[in-house]
């Protein structure tokens, strides 16, 4: 099974992305992509609870391909963030949270905790920006968290230093990092596995910002093993959501 961890859909001129269901759903099909994990641009950057009904709507016109992120615009909701996701996984039965980083707000502030936890609670994974200092207090505070690291740390909010995202990754049990970067260092991946284990590695695209096919083939043509492949690629997400 390949899914793809990290996908939008939506539109925002912010950072000049528009996708539909059946532009992802294409994709998909023509990469041999069996699901896809959403979240919305509209929760994103303009309105939260517009944005994740939105989503819901696509979720029940393509409920075997479509898994949803409740977007969480800022950790700084606290509750009414709860709430939302409360709302969003018994609607819509949405599996995870993407929360959108600000380099001026830490997640790590005191109004965070109660979405880990609640996260945590509700098995659900939860996908930010999250830099490497972020994520080694978020993960002492919640361990039970499950947490995807995006981009490996390959961000300008986390530095574009990966490999201290794979360091604090390896301490984590529930801490988990994403493939998806525009940054394609030479042995990246084959470090990530070589390092942190192949289980904590999580196939991303960040379609439609980026080129799925590209990376696909940054899995594809890694120095690593075939069993490592198909971990990446899609096993360790049916095995963290249970599908």
């Amino acid at each position: 099974m390949i899914i793809d961890a990290h996908v939008h859909i939506g539109s925002t001129q912010f950072v000049q992305m528009q996708a539909d269901a059946e532009l992802l759903i294409g994709v998909a099909d023509e990469m041999g992509m069996d699901r896809i994990l959403v979240t919305h641009l509209t929760a994103l950057f303009y309105e939260m609870r517009e944005g994740n009904d939105l989503l819901g709507a696509d979720l029940a016109r393509f409920p075997d391909r479509m898994i949803g992120y409740a977007t969480i615009p800022t950790h700084r909701l606290g509750e009414a963030a709860c709430d939302e996701i409360r709302r969003c996984v018994e609607h819509y039965g949405m599996r995870g949270v993407k929360i959108y980083s600000h380099p001026e707000s830490s997640v790590t502030e005191a109004s965070s905790a109660v979405i880990f936890e609640l996260a945590a609670e509700l098995d659900l994974l939860v996908l930010g920006h999250f830099s490497q200092h972020e994520c080694d207090l978020l993960m002492q505070r919640v361990p039970e968290a499950r947490v995807i690291m995006a981009h490996m740390g390959g961000t300008p909010y986390a530095q574009g230093n990966w490999h201290l995202a794979v360091e604090v990754a390896a301490r984590h049990e529930n801490l988990y990092v994403d493939t998806a970067s525009s940054m394609i260092d030479n042995g990246m991946l084959e470090y990530a596995v070589e390092h942190l284990g192949p289980e904590k590695i999580l196939f991303g695209t960040d379609m439609p910002a980026l080129d799925p096919w590209v990376q696909r083939a940054k899995v594809a043509g890694a120095g690593i093993d075939d069993e490592a492949k198909r971990l990446i690629m899609g096993d360790n997400v049916q095995r963290i959501l249970g599908i």
